[in-house]
C-alpha cells in the first residue's frame, strides 16, 4: 500500500495521468488501424487576469521526458522565454494515438509551471529592487513542491523556503523563526536569544515582531537580545504599511536604519506595489502557491499535411517569429524570416530523440531576467490591461 496518493514517474511516463477519453480514442484508432499524422500547437486565448500581457514557458523537460521515445517531433520555445495570447508555445508532429493519451500530462506540467512562473514575474516587477522570497508551498500538496520553488526562482525570487523545493533546483532554502517557536518558548526575548545562540551564524538574524500583538515592543525585545547582531524583522499581520511605517520611525530614532523590514501575509502583485516604497523586502506565499494555472490548450492544426483546425483556432503549422522590441508575428511555417526576427519554436525531439540539452535553472533565470531587462515599459504595466503586440499573418 501506497503511503500518499502520488503517481510514480513510471506510471507518468506509461500514460497514466490521462482522461479516459483518450484512451477510448487510443482504442477506436487502434481498431480502425488509423495512421493519421497530426500537427497539434498548445497556446492560450487568456490569461488569468486582463491585466497580465505576456507569461513564461516552464516545464518543457518534463514534458520532453514525457514524450522521449515516442516516434514524434517537437518544436518549443526555450524555458523562460516570453510568450503571448494565442501564440503556440509547443507544437508535436506525429501519428496521432502514438501520443493522444499524453495530452493530460502535456498539460498539467505546462499549465501549472508557467501559471506559478508567471504571477510570480508580476510580483517581481512589483517588488521593483527590493527582496521577494517564496513562502508559499504549504498551500499546496508537499508534491507540487520542487515545481513552486523552480517556478518561482526562475521567475527572479531572491530565495525559497521550502527544504525538499530548494534541494531540487541546487539551492538552500531560506527561513528564520515562525510564530510557534515564539509560542511554545512562551517569551519573545528567550526566543530571540535561542534562535541566535543555536542556528547557524550564517543565517540572518530576522525576528518575527506580532505574535503578542504589539510589533514595536516586540522589536524593543529583539534589539535588546541582538543588538548590532539584529539584521531584521518581520511582519505577518494587521495593517502592514501603517505598521511598517511605525517601525522605521522608531528604528530611526534609536539609530538603527539599517535594520531592514519584511513584509508576509497573503501578499500578490497589487499590495506589494503598494508596499514596496516602506518595506525592504517581501514573503510572498499563498498567492504565488497557488496562482491561477496558464489555460494552454493542445489544439489540432493540420491533419496528414493539410490545414484542419476547430474553429475559432488559426489552422496550418505555425512559427513564432520575434524581434528585439517584442514585436512578434505569428505566420505560417513556409514563411521566410524577415531581417532582425528570429524563430522561437526550435527542435526539442526529433523522432523520439531529445535533441536540446536540459538547462540549469541559474541559465533559465537569466533568461527570464534577460527578456524582463529587454521587455518594453508598457509591457511591465501590472496595473492595467496592455494591447497585444503580436500579429497574425498568414504568409510573409
Amino acid at each position: 500500500m501506497r503511503r500518499f496518493r502520488v503517481p510514480t514517474e513510471e506510471e507518468i511516463k506509461e500514460g497514466l495521468g490521462t482522461d479516459a477519453y483518450f484512451v477510448r480514442t487510443e482504442e477506436i484508432l487502434k481498431g480502425l488501424d488509423d495512421h493519421t499524422q497530426v500537427t497539434m500547437e498548445l497556446m492560450t486565448k487568456r490569461f488569468p487576469d486582463k491585466n497580465y500581457s505576456f507569461g513564461i514557458v516552464a516545464g518543457l523537460f518534463e514534458v520532453a521526458k514525457l514524450l522521449e521515445g515516442l516516434p514524434i517531433d517537437v518544436d518549443a520555445m526555450d524555458e523562460g522565454e516570453f510568450f503571448f495570447l494565442e501564440e503556440p508555445v509547443l507544437k508535436i508532429r506525429g501519428e496521432y494515438r502514438e501520443f493522444a493519451r499524453y495530452e493530460t500530462s502535456i498539460l498539467g506540467f505546462m499549465c501549472s509551471y508557467s501559471g506559478i512562473a508567471s504571477k510570480a514575474i508580476r510580483v517581481r516587477i512589483a517588488a521593483g529592487d527590493k527582496s521577494v522570497l517564496s513562502f508559499g508551498t504549504r498551500r499546496q500538496h508537499p508534491f507540487v513542491s520542487p515545481v513552486i520553488e523552480y517556478s518561482t526562482y526562475i521567475a527572479g525570487f531572491d530565495g525559497v523556503s521550502n527544504v525538499i523545493g530548494a534541494k531540487y533546483i541546487g539551492k538552500t532554502a531560506i527561513g528564520t523563526m515562525p510564530h510557534a517557536l515564539i509560542l511554545v518558548l512562551g517569551d519573545n526575548k528567550r526566543a530571540f536569544k535561542a534562535f541566535d545562540e543555536f542556528v547557524d551564524e550564517r543565517v540572518p538574524r530576522i525576528c518575527l515582531i506580532d505574535t503578542s500583538g504589539s510589533p514595536i515592543r516586540e522589536l524593543e525585545d529583539a534589539l535588546e537580545i541582538l543588538g548590532d547582531k539584529l539584521d531584521g524583522v518581520r511582519v505577518d499581520s494587521g495593517d502592514l504599511k501603517r505598521t511598517c511605517k511605525e517601525l522605521k520611525w522608531f528604528l530611526e530614532l534609536k539609530g538603527r536604519k539599517d535594520v531592514e523590514i519584511y513584509l508576509s501575509g497573503g501578499l500578490d502583485e497589487y499590495s506589494v506595489m503598494k508596499l514596496r516604497d516602506v518595506a525592504d523586502g517581501f514573503g510572498v506565499g499563498t498567492k504565488i502557491a497557488d496562482a491561477d494555472v496558464i489555460d494552454f490548450a493542445l489544439k489540432i492544426i493540420e491533419v496528414n499535411g493539410k490545414p484542419r483546425a476547430k474553429f475559432g483556432n488559426y489552422p496550418g503549422r505555425k512559427v513564432v517569429l520575434r524581434n528585439n522590441r517584442f514585436e512578434d508575428i505569428v505566420t505560417l511555417e513556409r514563411s521566410n524570416v524577415p531581417s532582425g526576427y528570429r524563430n522561437l519554436l526550435k527542435p526539442l525531439i526529433r523522432n523520439g530523440k531529445i535533441v536540446r540539452e536540459e538547462e540549469s535553472v541559474d541559465v533559465v533565470r537569466e533568461r527570464v531576467k534577460n527578456n524582463l531587462n529587454k521587455l518594453p515599459e508598457y509591457l511591465k504595466d501590472i496595473l492595467h490591461e496592455t494591447p497585444s503586440p503580436v500579429k497574425f499573418i498568414p504568409e510573409i
